[in-house]
Order: C-alpha cells, then structure tokens, then sequence
C-alpha cells in the first residue's frame, strides 16, 4: 500500500517509534519532576550553549529580530506605546536572549504543567481575564489568539487558571498531531486529563466550530510559518498567515482574545489576556481581512516582549 494511503496513527507506528516514545517520557518525567528554578537555570544553559554552536541559526534569530524591532520601532515614533522588555538590550544580546529564553521556557514547561494551581501562582502572575469573563458573557464561546511565547505547557493549568479569576467555560485548543503516534496519544491524554480539550484536522472543521458554539474558548497559535495562506502583513512584512482563527470567528460569530506569556524575572511569568477589537472588521469580512486583525494582535502580544518570542525558525 502507498505510504499516503496508510492512516497517520498506523505510519508512525514500529520499534523505532516506541524508542523514541519511551526514550522522551522518561525525560520529560524526569524533568516534570525537578524544581522549578532548576529546570530554568539549566535551559538557560542549553540555551546559551545552542546560542554559542549553532551560528546558522543565529543568523535566522538576527533577521526576524530586525524586522521586529524596525517595526516596533517606527510604531513607537508614531505614537504607539509597547512594553518592550527587551528594548535595552542590543541586537546582539537580543539574539543571544532569545536562545536562553527559549531553552528556558521549554525545560521549565514540564514542572510547570505538574504543580498544583496554588504553586503555579508563586511563578506566574494573571491577567486580563475580565476580558474573557466579558466575551463570554455574549453567549457565543470565544476564540482565543496564542502564540509560541513563553512556557507554553502553563496552557495545561488554563481550566484551573481561568476558574481561579471567575470564568468557568469549556477549554480546547487546537493541536498538531505528532509524528510518533505512541508519544502523541500520551500527551494527548495528560492534557485532557486537566480539562482542556484538543482538536486537530483530524476532526475536520465542524467539531471545533460547534464547540465554540456551545460556549467553549478554543485556543490557537496563530504566528505558525505557513506553506499555503493568506499574504497579509505582520509586523510590516507580508506573511503567509493562517486563516483558520478568522474562519472560526466568521462561522461561530465569537468575540476573539489573545494571550500573552512573557517572562518578567527568573523563573518569574506574566500571562495576559487582551481583547481582540473587530468594530473595524466589515460584516462579512474576507480572510485577508481577518488574518490582518489577527496578526496586528499577535504583534501587539509578542511586541511586549519580543526575546520571549520563538524566533529559532524562518518567519519573514
């Protein structure tokens, strides 16, 4: 049978599969299992060492950070105001940053999605989530902007999170299936095991739509590098710019969110939720003009604190 033709859940599948499965649960138990100051100060470490070795990929970091920053900085002669941490730092430092960071974030996510509510709030200050309370008091569920910026595992805590401030609402995001099926649907169930629901194209379009319908908040990163999408500009650049928060929002008529994780001291996190404004979107608005709305929040997010940012990839 051609390779095409086999279900994805059967093609990663096999010896090697179940290798690599076991070989990246016992690490990330291992991990889970560390404090949390020590988990960041080893990532920062892995980090700097990436930083130091890997010069290729230094360049890319250079490059979107440059966009970046231009873009932030013609906005700030323009009027805007941004919370940029990372302001004072050189272009170089900034690069070398965003590698510590990243390593940082990635290790400290799995303690992270381990401890209980009371001690996730010793590391992680909340908020905005009035806006949320607000959204989803108009009755038609919400869609909530993510990007890959900060520990992203702290999303497995959002029930908890959004219950502790008021919102008590179905929580699902949307995922992207890994290619080693054993690990997948181990993961799969250690995040809907606290509550948060996970769709992926696997489940076509109507699931998700459906369940913003019933009053659930559907999270999606929306700053992927995409092969096929809508050319709109983010942060002054045209990007290819996934559509499919836009078509969400477009056949559930659900207010949108964005939310933001930036680190504000060692081992120390801010996670806020803002309010996407659509007054500007026409009544039946194309998916151009939904992906601009979409990445001016996204840019507006991340330009609080662009070294949070996942810049290790080709963006721009």
């Amino acid at each position: 049978m051609a390779k095409h033709l086999i279900p994805e859940e059967e093609r990663y599948r096999g010896p090697v599969k179940w290798f690599q499965y076991i070989c990246a649960r016992a690490l990330i138990s291992v991990l889970a299992h560390l404090p949390i100051r020590l988990t960041y100060r080893i990532g920062r470490g892995i980090g700097w060492c990436a930083w130091s070795l890997l010069v290729a990929r230094r360049a890319v970091v250079r490059k979107n950070l440059t966009v970046v920053n231009s873009f932030l900085a013609a906005r700030q002669k323009s009027g805007s105001s941004t919370a940029d941490a990372c302001r004072s730092l050189t272009l170089e430092e900034q690069v070398k940053e965003v590698f510590k960071r990243s390593g940082a974030n990635l290790l400290a996510s799995f303690p992270l999605s381990r401890v209980s509510p009371e001690r996730m709030g010793q590391h992680l200050e909340v908020e905005g989530f009035e806006h949320l309370r607000s959204a989803l008091e108009q009755g038609r569920g919400a869609v909530m902007l993510l990007s890959h910026m900060g520990p992203w595992e702290v999303l497995t805590h959002l029930p908890q999170i959004a219950a502790a401030h008021g919102v008590v609402a179905p929580l699902a995001a949307m995922y992207r299936p890994l290619n080693n099926t054993y690990l997948d649907q181990w993961i799969h169930r250690r995040r809907e095991s606290v509550g948060t629901r996970l769709f992926s194209r696997r489940d076509g379009f109507h699931q998700p739509v459906d369940f913003i319908r019933a009053g659930g908040v559907l999270g999606i990163l929306a700053d992927q590098k995409m092969r096929q999408g809508e050319r709109v500009s983010f942060f002054g650049v045209e990007c290819k710019t996934s559509p499919i928060a836009g078509l969400f929002h477009r056949r559930s008529g659900a207010p949108m969110l964005a939310m933001s994780i930036e680190t504000v001291g060692f081992a120390q996190w801010k996670l806020t939720v803002d309010f996407v404004d659509l007054t500007g979107v026409p009544e039946k608005p194309s998916r151009e003009a939904l992906c601009l709305v979409c990445n001016q929040a996204l840019e507006r997010v991340l330009g609080r604190s662009p070294c949070d940012g996942f810049w290790l990839s080709k963006r721009f």
